[in-house]
């Protein structure tokens, strides 16, 4: 009964996976080319992010202080505005 109830509630708790149509790699090359027009650095790490409108991937510089942020639809596939975050 213990191993049914344990189950049944790991199962409850755990987020299913957010997959879309873009991979995390087209996701970051996307978000690199709207950076790299701005002069920043064209290196990132997408992570997918659920909305109430969908599944955005959410792109960001690997650095040390303050770096840039790209949000990519992944409906569409275009890319927000290009904005810093981090220490400045």
């Amino acid at each position: 009964m213990l191993v049914i109830l344990d189950r049944l509630f790991s199962r409850s708790g755990a987020q299913a996976p957010a997959t879309g149509r873009l991979t995390p790699e087209r996701a970051a090359a996307i978000a690199a080319r709207a950076a790299a027009g701005t002069g920043l650095a064209t290196t990132g790490t997408a992570v997918p992010t659920r909305t109430d409108t969908g599944l955005v991937w959410d792109v960001r510089e690997v650095a040390y202080g303050s770096g840039w942020r790209v949000c990519v639809d992944n409906a569409t596939g275009a890319p927000g505005p290009v904005g810093r975050w981090g220490l400045r």
